[in-house]
């Protein structure tokens, strides 16, 4: 069985999918540390004028550095998911498929929930759909698996009975690959050469929101036939 673990991103890049589409079984790794102002609370979309804008969730800096991502709270700014909602809605109003999700986003994003990784879930099931991808998902945090770095995740998979480890490229940099050959876990690098899928004011390393904004249902097709 080949699992990949990954931290739950905000409005995900393709790659994140791709890689999701490639396993068996795909754990988010909601227990470690949050990193303010990574993936995990932003992304990238883009304007009208074809320039990269982050998309920012603001979250309660006090303690932050003990905080688990599937404990990191939303901060109560007033009116920021009006102000992020309006942000889509102004950048991606002309984009073919808006119309046809508007509805369904907007109301995922002004769901009052103060928990960040509850409305990053949301958005990467609302992507799963459209992507049809049905890879299981369980969540680090509801598993017993403990330990730190390469540690941890070599637990989730015995957890999760793998024995193959789908892991991001950078692993071959920070991985120690030996606790899984103790352990008798092949390890795997992910690869993902980014299409380029057109649209209006393509950029490369968006979130996967500007793909299905320009290809809706076909949208798929760039995630699992990419490479």
């Amino acid at each position: 069985m080949l699992l990949t673990i990954h931290q739950p991103e905000h409005m995900p890049w393709l790659g994140f999918f791709h890689k999701m589409a490639l396993a068996d079984s795909y754990v988010l790794l909601d227990n470690v540390q949050f990193k303010v102002n990574n993936f995990q609370n932003r992304n990238r979309i883009v304007t009208r004028q074809g320039e990269a804008l982050w998309l920012t969730v603001p979250v309660e800096n006090k303690d932050h550095l003990e905080t688990a991502i599937a404990d990191m709270k939303i901060a109560p700014i007033v009116n920021w998911r009006k102000k992020y909602w309006g942000r889509i809605k102004d950048n991606y109003c002309k984009h073919p498929y808006f119309k046809t999700y508007a509805e369904e986003l907007e109301a995922l994003i002004m769901k009052d929930d103060n928990l960040l990784v509850n409305l990053n879930l949301a958005l990467i099931d609302f992507f799963r759909k459209v992507l049809r991808i049905e890879t299981p998902m369980v969540r680090a945090s509801t598993l017993s698996a403990k330990g730190k770095a390469t540690e941890l995740l070599v637990n989730l998979c015995q957890e999760m009975k793998a024995d193959r480890y789908l892991s991001g490229p950078d692993g071959r940099n920070y991985l120690e690959l030996s606790r899984f050959d103790d352990a008798e876990i092949l390890v795997e690098f992910h690869e993902f050469k980014h299409p380029d899928y057109g649209g209006l004011n393509f950029q490369p390393y968006l979130s996967t929101l500007d793909l299905v904004m320009n290809h809706g249902p076909e949208s798929r097709r760039f995630i699992v036939t990419a490479n």
